[in-house]
């Protein structure tokens, strides 16, 4: 892959300056916080807000995938109509720091902003396999390893993934705390096995199942976990080891019926590279 050229930087940067430019609009407009909790009040949280949409504008501009824009502005749209649909939350001061009752959708989309930029690498990577392999305006597609890729490849991008994945999520759950501390490294390996298994089906071989499960069982519980919190996180990315086995079996049987349906939708080349 080649670097990002001057006009993609730039691209990128107006990208995150929008980005943060409406989400602080957002705050303004709901008031359903106490102005030193907007983005630009904090210059660490303006900074959060800028580098997720610049990396998205970045990754979309740079490669020509559509998943990052898209994925984006989706969330962002969802976490606003939340915040419009739910009461406005009530506000205290307790020990000199503020306490809220009730859940402000847009303050977690900012603080677990680099969840989401992971979740995005995912749906980024699983298209990158689709369009590949349905070919589907994969001729626009620019500044990516060529297909189809050999087995050390495919495990290295689909670990690549799920490991950012697992360390982005796992980081913010222990960020809000995990009891025993321990069980912290186990949880990364779960984790990540359930984003890598659906990124090499769809890499390796445009399998539709192990992604789409990915979208239904992990995404809606992460999106509760992480804007409206609760009990039972952890176990859930424990379980999210289980859960990768069942992708990588039903990502098997769609492979074994397509076979026998209508031959093999492309493959992995048997020559490591």
């Amino acid at each position: 892959m080649s670097t990002p050229s001057f006009r993609t930087l730039l691209v990128a940067t107006v990208g995150g300056v929008v980005h943060l430019g409406i989400v602080e609009f957002l705050f303004r407009w709901l008031g359903h916080v106490p102005d030193s909790l907007w983005p630009l009040a904090s210059i660490l949280s303006a900074v959060f807000v800028f580098t997720f949409g610049f990396l998205v504008v970045l990754l979309s501009a740079h490669t020509g995938l559509l998943s990052p824009v898209i994925g984006l502005p989706t969330l962002l749209a969802w976490a606003t109509y939340r915040d419009i649909a739910a009461p406005p939350p009530e506000w205290s001061e307790l020990g000199g720091h503020l306490v809220v009752d009730g859940s402000v959708y847009l303050t977690s989309y900012v603080g677990t902003w680099y969840v989401w930029l992971a979740t995005v690498v995912v749906f980024a990577a699983v298209e990158f396999g689709f369009r590949h392999h349905y070919e589907i305006g994969d001729v626009r597609l620019r500044n990516l390893p060529p297909m189809p890729f050999g087995r050390r490849a495919l495990v290295l991008v689909s670990g690549a993934v799920g490991g950012t994945f697992g360390i982005a999520v796992v980081g913010w759950m222990a960020s809000i705390g995990v009891n025993p501390t321990g069980i912290v490294p186990v949880l990364a390996v779960t984790t990540a096995l359930a984003a890598a298994v659906p990124v090499g089906a769809a890499v390796a071989r445009g399998l539709v199942t192990p992604p789409a499960c990915f979208l239904t069982l992990v995404v809606p519980v992460l999106l509760n976990q992480t804007f409206v919190g609760g009990e039972g996180g952890p176990v859930f990315l424990l379980l999210l080891g289980p859960l990768a086995v069942g992708f990588a079996i039903l990502g098997l049987l769609e492979d074994l019926l397509r076979s026998r349906l209508s031959g093999r939708f492309g493959g992995v080349d048997e020559v490591d590279g």
